[in-house]
């Protein structure tokens, strides 16, 4: 069966791939054997995969851009250290995105565009977004800056898919849940809900909600709590998006790719992180805010953006095909500006940040208008005044002597 567009994509990885087939239609199709020949049999013009890191993965994308076939990485997550650098190497799986051999990557956000690129993808990169995510954003909520004062603190406490890629990552990780476990079972002031993988549960002695971590079931979670402290996961991101703050679990010490507001390193952040997560400070939401849309273009949906990237990277084939030029595409097909510029957020205010200073809660703006124009007839005044004392300064005798010396000893010091 022919298709203009094949996807590579697993049980693993249908999430991503259901709204592009939704959208497409008959053009597109999904094929599991990832072998050149079984994927060159539909004649594909463009082939997606949402990954390269399997060795069997890369041996197609490069075998159908070596045949003139557009190529495309679609992101399927956040970019996270350990998974990059600390993975266990062997001959299946190659070295991570360094650099991607696709033609086009549809980045989740402008801050993996700008790291892949570091790695030498430069020219490849597209700020896409997530389709997946589409329907989380168009409900997104405001950021909470209200503190949680009557009741106990709902607080969702959750593990990646994979907690760590090696037994010992995955023993520091179960060293800071158990840290944080300790810390709650003392307070009274907070209620909390753990989703936890790998069997994690069973030795935390907690009960767990993961029931399918492919389904909308973390969705439905998070619309019934205040607040989340996550191992780093792209679920980051998701709950950042339902305007939870939402703070990194991360005794690894290792650099964030996508980082947070509060990150609780060691067992003495846990205490003043919670407490901030009972009453988050309007600055640190305005970060979080900012990180997440660093990480994730998600003011306007997804996928008519990738949509139009696809669309385009079949249209550029075509014409390449019928000059008899080789396959190229331009630095930059997707141009958006409202995801690629950091607006402010709506939840800017600078009254609520500098409560202290006095014209920030005046919003009288003929009031402001007139204290600004005594304020400027003011300055007039004691500019005139600052130049009549110079001019009378000047003509005292051997003042400019004085002056000279002074700037003289000080440019020696």
């Amino acid at each position: 069966m022919s298709a203009e567009i094949v996807i590579l994509a697993g049980s693993g990885s249908m999430h991503h791939a259901r709204p592009l087939l939704e959208h497409f239609g008959d053009r597109a199709l999904v094929e599991r054997e990832w072998v050149p020949e079984a994927v060159m049999r539909h004649q594909p013009s463009l082939v997606i995969t949402f990954d390269e890191h399997g060795a069997e993965l890369g041996l197609c994308v490069g075998e159908a851009a070596r045949r003139g076939v557009a190529t495309l990485q679609a992101m399927d997550g956040i970019l996270e250290w350990r998974r990059t650098w600390q993975y266990p190497t062997s001959p299946e799986k190659r070295p991570l995105n360094q650099p991607a051999l696709a033609h086009k990557i549809a980045c989740m956000g402008r801050a993996d565009a700008r790291i892949l690129e570091s790695w030498g993808n430069v020219g490849k990169c597209e700020i896409i977004g997530s389709p997946r995510f589409d329907r989380l954003a168009a409900t997104r909520r405001p950021i909470r800056t209200e503190p949680i004062a009557d009741r106990p603190l709902r607080l969702l406490v959750m593990t990646a898919k994979t907690p760590g890629f090696t037994p010992e990552q995955v023993e520091m990780t179960f060293r800071s849940l158990l840290d944080l476990k300790s810390h709650l079972a003392g307070r009274q002031d907070v209620e909390v809900i753990w989703r936890v993988t790998q069997k994690l549960h069973d030795r935390l002695g907690v009960e767990n909600t993961v029931r399918n971590v492919l389904s909308t079931e973390l969705h439905d979670i998070l619309a019934t709590v205040d607040a989340v402290i996550t191992t780093p996961s792209t679920a980051i991101l998701e709950s950042m998006l339902c305007g939870h703050p939402v703070a990194l679990l991360d005794y690894h010490n290792c650099p964030h790719y996508v980082p947070a507001a509060w990150v609780i390193s060691c067992e003495g952040h846990i205490e003043p992180v919670l407490d901030e997560l009972k009453a988050a400070p309007l600055a640190r939401m305005l970060y979080q805010e900012f990180c997440l849309e660093d990480a994730l273009a998600c003011r306007t949906p997804a996928l008519p953006r990738m949509a139009h990237l696809i669309d385009e990277m079949l249209r550029i084939r075509r014409e390449c095909l019928a000059a008899g030029k080789p396959l190229a595409f331009p630095h930059r097909i997707v141009q958006d500006p409202v995801e690629q510029v950091a607006w402010p957020s709506e939840a800017f205010d600078l009254k609520r940040l500098y409560p202290h200073h006095r014209v920030f809660g005046n919003r009288e703006v003929t009031v402001l208008q007139a204290e600004l124009e005594a304020a400027l007839g003011t300055i007039g005044i004691l500019k005139s005044q600052v130049e009549l004392l110079s001019g009378r300064l000047n003509r005292i005798p051997g003042y400019r002597l004085a002056v000279n010396i002074y700037h003289a000893l000080k440019q020696r010091r």
